[in-house]
């Protein structure tokens, strides 16, 4: 090499190490080239240029400039983490299990790739060794992510411990504070939930603020924890104000995976609110539109394997609103065949469960076209004994739907888990088929051992309410059925907390009357006394019936002696007392006249008549028929036309006299036919 071109190379790498300081990468990147242009075989000058094109997010670039292996070999890392970055997860994995040796930060990189391929054992193992370390058990950063992992694990109680030991932490960053409020989410605990996320979204303005981010870009940072209170509201209920923190964060138009999902979640929340039997098919086409367009390959990526399943299963709900039942079952299959095997415990109880919703739509097409032997088939072969509760009650369902068959539906609901079956809708269910097969005794059983667990753990307020209304419908249920002993008792028991219980009150007297009328009597004077207004009359109440009020309009004058109506006096008594009478107005609805109408205009008797059959038209007819010719051939004139007529009338009375009564003996519509029946 000349001394010119070692003098330029120094020159060149001055200037490298100027524009790498002052972070100015893509004129560093342009220098290297210089260098590599002169010296292809120098390996500091092609390092700096990965180094920059990964600064720059450039990976795909970068991964081009590895064009040997001795290139590779020198920086294995970077390679791999820039295969990383372009989701290449099982190339970037088997570069770093080639390595010998590994140091820590490549074991932070295989934690990543195993979390991103969703195999969550491994990461939680490598982060687990390295949390022995010095200096990450004090890093924030890396007990978010070991966060992060468990609770996409699934392992709630080790996240908590984790989020105990390190409560300072959590109002550091934003990020640890978030998966707190996930794990509350998890946990149902939706207050603590809302206050973290809040406590996420404060800490994320004020830490970026200081950090001299703009406002536009603290937006798009908190929008994962925008979408998160979102799904807070809608799991609370608060639909609308959930569907409007959706929409502000898709107004953004940020395009990452939390906008995804508030894209999906405001999909459901909508069909909820707005969706009906009135909406259009162009709705449903439109929501399945851009739930199609979160499953292409581009966006697909940001998403991972759960979330991807619930699209896919809207997707299939929106087919069956439009009716497009062999596209819903193509879809199924190939959902099931995607989903069915899976490597680890904790995807294939996912899995489990998401096939058996699957199986859950393809049985309520079924249902919908009365195949319920089929239905049943289905439900039956992926059965278990883990099955959820919706597959099982869908069971009983096609039971009861198939010839009502009460024996069947009853035994699927006696086998459910004891957690389950002690449910108060669920024991309502039971009790109503039990009272409808006529074993009052086991209706009676259930509904028992319902209050006594309820009796056992009433704890609030909320729960207490609960157990009351227990007591009075298992009450009303045995006055139904002539339990009258133990009808009282579960009165007896409401009247013990509340004894003024104007429910349970008369009920108890009721009940008690039947075996014992000292009782009922005892407690006849706890009635309150029935106060009527002075207005009211009982008269017409007994017309009036529920409607009185409605009827009525009283008077507020007390002191009129007659009750009278708007037009005229009315027939009606008033209500009398000890004093004075009262007066009651009568409203009477005024006839509704058309706006056309005369005052004086006498309406035609025959206008409901044909006109050929009306008077008017009659006279006009033989008017303008009085100086027609009728009569034999050779007549001259109306006038003997009429003389014929006369003697031929005269002729035909004298038959008809001698006729009629003959006529009247003969039986009325002689000719009728029969009509058939």
């Amino acid at each position: 090499m000349s001394k010119d071109t070692t003098v330029s190379l120094e020159q060149l790498f001055k200037e490298l190490d100027e524009y790498i300081i002052n972070s100015q990468f893509k004129k560093a990147i342009r220098v290297c080239n210089k260098i590599l242009s002169v010296d292809s075989n120098d390996s500091e000058a092609f390092q700096c240029k990965v180094i920059c094109l990964m600064q720059l997010s450039n990976f795909t670039e970068a991964i081009e400039c590895f064009k040997k292996p001795d290139q590779i070999q020198s920086m294995p890392f970077e390679y791999s983490y820039c295969l990383y970055s372009t989701a290449k997860y099982q190339e970037a994995l088997t570069q770093l299990e080639k390595q010998s040796s590994k140091e820590t930060k490549s074991l932070e990189l295989e934690a990543q790739i195993y979390y991103k391929l969703e195999n969550y054992q491994k990461t939680i193992s490598i982060y687990e060794s390295l949390l022995s370390k010095p200096g990450y058990s004090d890093s924030v950063e890396f007990i978010t992510n070991l966060c992060a992992v468990y609770l996409d694990a699934g392992k709630f109680n080790e996240c908590q411990e984790l989020l105990n030991k390190n409560k300072s932490q959590q109002t550091k960053t934003h990020e640890l504070a978030f998966n707190s409020a996930c794990l509350s989410i998890s946990k149902n605990d939706t207050k603590t939930a809302e206050t973290q996320l809040k406590l996420a979204k404060k800490i994320c303005t004020d830490s970026l603020k200081k950090d001299g981010f703009s406002e536009e870009e603290i937006k798009e940072e908190q929008t994962s924890i925008d979408v998160q209170l979102g799904y807070v509201q809608q799991i609370c209920g608060n639909l609308e104000k959930s569907l409007e923190q959706y929409q502000n964060v898709l107004e953004q138009q940020i395009g990452d995976s939390a906008t995804l999902v508030a894209t999906n979640n405001s999909i459901s929340v909508r069909s909820i609110l707005q969706f009906n039997e009135s909406t259009q098919p162009k709705e449903y086409t439109q929501a399945m539109d851009s739930l199609k367009s979160l499953l292409t390959e581009a966006e697909s990526t940001r998403l991972n394997s759960k979330q991807k399943k619930v699209i896919n299963y809207n997707l299939c709900l929106l087919l069956v609103q439009l009716k497009k039942v062999s596209q819903c079952e193509e879809l199924i299959k190939t959902l099931k065949s995607k989903y069915g095997s899976s490597t680890t415990t904790t995807q294939q109880q996912v899995d489990t469960s998401f096939i058996e919703d699957l199986d859950i739509i393809q049985v309520s097409l079924l249902i919908k076209e009365k195949k319920f032997k089929d239905a049943e088939k289905l439900l039956l072969k992926n059965s278990t004994n883990s099955s959820s509760i919706k597959s099982q009650l869908l069971l009983a369902q096609i039971y009861l739907l198939d010839n009502n068959n009460v024996a069947k539906a009853l035994s699927v609901l006696e086998k459910l888990d004891s957690t389950v079956s002690l449910r108060p809708g669920i024991v309502a269910t039971k009790v109503a088929l039990y009272e409808k097969s006529g074993d009052l005794e086991k209706a009676i059983n259930s509904l028992d051992d319902l209050i006594s667990i309820f009796e056992k753990q009433k704890k609030s307020e909320k729960d207490e309410e609960i157990y009351v209304n227990l007591l009075k419908a298992s009450g009303n249920f045995k006055l139904k059925h002539h339990k009258y002993k133990e009808a009282s008792d579960m009165f007896d028991r409401v009247l013990k907390i509340n004894p003024n219980d104007l429910i349970a009150l008369p009920s108890y007297i009721v009940a008690t009357s039947h075996f014992d009328s000292s009782l009922s009597q005892k407690y006849e004077g706890k009635l309150p006394n029935i106060k009527f207004e002075s207005k009211i009359d009982i008269d017409l109440i007994e017309k009036y019936g529920l409607t009185f009020e409605k009827k009525l309009n009283l008077n507020d004058d007390s002191n009129s002696s007659s009750p009278t109506t708007t037009n005229k006096p009315a027939t009606t008594t008033a209500t009398t007392t000890s004093t004075s009478t009262e007066a009651v107005k009568i409203k009477k609805s005024k006839k509704k006249l058309p706006k056309v109408m005369k005052p004086n205009y006498v309406p035609d008797p025959d206008r409901w008549l044909p006109k050929w059959q009306r008077a008017n038209a009659k006279a006009a007819r033989s008017k303008k028929n009085k100086d027609i010719i009728k009569g034999p051939q050779g007549i001259a004139s109306a006038s003997q036309t009429a003389s014929l007529f006369v003697q031929e009338s005269k002729n035909t009375n004298t038959n008809n006299n001698n006729t009629q009564s003959s006529k009247s003996e003969k039986p009325r519509n002689i000719h009728k036919k029969k009509s058939k029946k």
